[in-house]
């Protein structure tokens, strides 16, 4: 199983491999942005939570149009 998924790594396209990179960027953002805690959740705090759902959502968009599984 661990070669057959480092294989896939390795053929993978560099774009898609991008989109993927940027998609865990918007997840650890995501992630970090959440644990602030309760009393600091602002609407502007709220508003870049969702921006960052946005972005992640366009970037798997992305990387599954660069795998070549979008119909």
């Amino acid at each position: 199983m661990k070669n057959q998924l480092l294989k896939a790594i390795v053929e993978m396209p560099s774009s898609a491999a991008y989109f993927m990179g940027k998609r865990d960027q918007c997840e650890n953002e995501i992630e970090r942005k959440l644990n602030t805690p309760i009393s600091k959740l602002t609407p502007d705090l709220f508003l870049e939570i969702v921006v960052c759902y946005i972005r992640m959502d366009t970037n798997n968009d992305n990387f599954v149009k660069e795998m070549g599984w979008a119909k």
